[in-house]
């Protein structure tokens, strides 16, 4: 499908790099992609999704958020907050298309990140996460020692494979409250989780099943890791993701 590369700017001034999947026709409809972590937007399965999406007549908008891939920044500076204003920008961007319905899928932290933000922006139409952790607050304790969190705070900063994390990330996952953010979704949410998920348990996606008022969907994915790495697995999830998206926007 007709691709076109595009940089935008976030309420930082930051420059965001994205990819457009354009369908052929006029738009029925549009999705934001949101990578994880240790992602970018040129994820197979993100670029997977969003020519998935343009083929059935949805404007897909994949990016890097700040401080990744060719949006600019340093990765030490990595907050959730940040990452939501970086969906806002992308969101507000498609806006200006006048598109249609807008949902959302996430990978990871990038699936925190679209929960929070449709906890927000009552336009979301739908939000689709994969391996989304409902706790990121408990991350920093499952990985440091307590002498090492207490380094973190003092030092002002830890490394983390082998990366640069500034305390700032560790003062925002104690301000952010995920569950609270779930319980004021008023769009459907697809849940997709592994059940041998050795970096989110898969606790967090039945309790993140349990706060959400509206619609919604859990598909446990049973023997699979963090990153459904086994055989079909991603293959079904995106294509209970794309499902999920195409009918909430349609």
């Amino acid at each position: 499908m007709p691709q076109e590369k595009i940089l935008f700017a976030n309420e930082r001034g930051a420059t965001l790099s994205g990819v457009w999947h354009h369908p052929f026709g006029g738009p029925r409809g549009a999705a934001i992609l949101c990578h994880g972590m240790e992602s970018t937007k040129n994820s197979e399965k993100l670029m997977q999704l969003a020519d998935a999406l343009a083929e059935r007549g949805i404007l897909a908008l994949r990016f890097d958020f700040s401080y990744v891939g060719d949006s600019s920044g340093n990765l030490a500076d990595i907050t959730y907050s940040g990452e939501v204003a970086d969906l806002r920008a992308a969101f507000e961007l498609i806006a200006r298309r006048s598109a249609g319905k807008v949902a959302l899928f996430g990978s990871s932290m990038g699936g925190t990140v679209a929960l929070l933000f449709a906890a927000q922006e009552a336009a979301i139409a739908g939000v689709a996460t994969l391996a989304a952790p409902l706790h990121p607050e408990k991350f920093p304790k499952r990985i440091l020692t307590p002498e090492e969190l207490r380094q973190w705070r003092t030092s002002g900063f830890t490394i983390y494979h082998g990366q640069r994390l500034n305390v700032s990330l560790l003062e925002d996952l104690e301000k952010i409250d995920v569950p609270a953010a779930a319980r004021r979704i008023a769009c459907p949410v697809l849940i997709l989780h592994g059940d041998r998920d050795e970096i989110v348990p898969v606790e967090e996606a039945y309790e993140l099943y349990a706060c959400l008022p509206g619609a919604k969907q859990l598909s446990i994915f049973r023997g699979a890791d963090h990153r459904l790495s086994g055989a079909g697995d991603m293959r079904l999830a995106m294509q209970e993701a794309l499902t999920w998206i195409v009918d909430s926007v349609g």
